[in-house]
């Protein structure tokens, strides 16, 4: 018994070291931007808060870049990153976010929130996961 709870022990810590210490090529997939907030598509982000914090703020000029999304002083107040999932849905029945920049009825996708980038009103930022 004692052998199996060490075995399972040390399965789960290389595991997390995994997790840890990989790191994911993000692809961007896409980007909308509506005039006041920002969303950005990806299929993946690290599993660390602050490795993905990293991952935003070396490519974010970048991503507004290539999307035409506002940077600088006009940066959007929010900016919201999603997980690509299953890619593009209709809309349905279900609780999703579809893009009025794409054309119906494969507009939307499911509402899986990575994280968020907000800027508060004394201009410094915030991180929600």
């Amino acid at each position: 018994m004692r052998r199996l709870l060490v075995s399972v022990i040390f399965l789960l810590l290389i595991f997390t070291s995994y997790l840890i210490i990989r790191k994911p090529h993000v692809s961007v997939i896409d980007a909308h931007y509506d005039g006041n907030t920002a969303q950005v598509i990806v299929d993946e982000l690290p599993f660390l808060k602050s490795k993905k914090i990293e991952w935003w703020n070396e490519n974010k000029e970048n991503i507004m870049k290539k999307y035409n999304i506002p940077s600088g002083k006009n940066t959007p107040f929010q900016i919201t990153i999603y997980a690509f999932g299953d890619g593009y849905k209709e809309e349905e029945e279900e609780d999703r976010r579809c893009f009025p920049d794409i054309k119906p009825p494969k507009n939307c996708i499911d509402k899986n929130i990575i994280m968020s980038i907000s800027r508060t009103r004394n201009g410094s930022i915030k991180y929600d996961f």
